[in-house]
């Protein structure tokens, strides 16, 4: 039990490095939570410092997601349904981490790179169907904000379809991550949300004069 405890924990604590806050200190030598959408996420990171920095955060922020669930499914298959739990918690852990990290007064970012890659790890499959949702918006408004939401709206469905289509119980444990997922995406989201329904809302643009607010 206890090792199920600690790679709980250090899926937490992994998830909460802030790579967007460290690019800014790295690359500019500013506070990113000072800047543009004041988030330490990919997207405030792109705005703000650069296309390049940007991408690379997201890489890496999805990554921390992925790993610690790669890691505790090879370390721990999973035979049972517990041992499946046991990755789901792992996964929830590092998404958690990266929203509340605890390196900068559990003040993070909105958790869509972070739950993209413990997704992917997973389930695939649905996460995959996601990101093509995900890059379909974005693609015609520009709107990330947007786009990730539809993406993990998205995610769940296809977790259920997979489910049906395997004959398995389209109830199970993963499903209901999905909408956990989806309600965090949304809290996290609340002030994108309110500007997409005024008009608002910031639209990414890959031209050098970009605005940063």
């Amino acid at each position: 039990m206890l090792y199920i405890i600690f790679f709980i924990i250090g899926s937490y604590l992994a998830g909460g490095i802030p790579f967007g806050y460290l690019a800014g200190k790295m690359l500019k030598g500013i506070d990113i939570r000072e800047h543009g959408s004041r988030n330490v996420g990919a997207t405030n990171v792109l705005r703000v410092i650069g296309k390049g920095p940007g991408i690379a955060v997201y890489l890496l922020d999805a990554v921390k997601g992925l790993l610690p669930v790669l890691l505790a499914q090879m370390l721990w298959p999973a035979a049972t349904p517990r041992q499946q739990l046991f990755h789901i918690a792992v996964a929830l852990a590092a998404i958690l981490g990266h929203v509340f990290t605890p390196y900068l007064k559990f003040k993070g970012g909105k958790g869509v790179a972070t739950a993209s890659g413990a997704m992917l790890g997973l389930a695939p499959l649905p996460l995959l169907a996601a990101l093509l949702v995900f890059a379909l918006v974005f693609g015609l408004t520009r709107y990330v904000s947007l786009g990730s939401i539809c993406a993990s709206i998205v995610f769940p469905i296809g977790v259920a379809v997979q489910l049906i289509l395997k004959g398995e119980d389209p109830f199970a444990p993963m499903l209901a991550v999905g909408w956990f997922v989806v309600l965090l995406i949304l809290v996290t989201h609340k002030a994108n949300i309110v500007r997409l329904m005024h008009g608002k809302e910031n639209r990414i643009s890959f031209k050098k004069d970009q605005p940063t607010k």
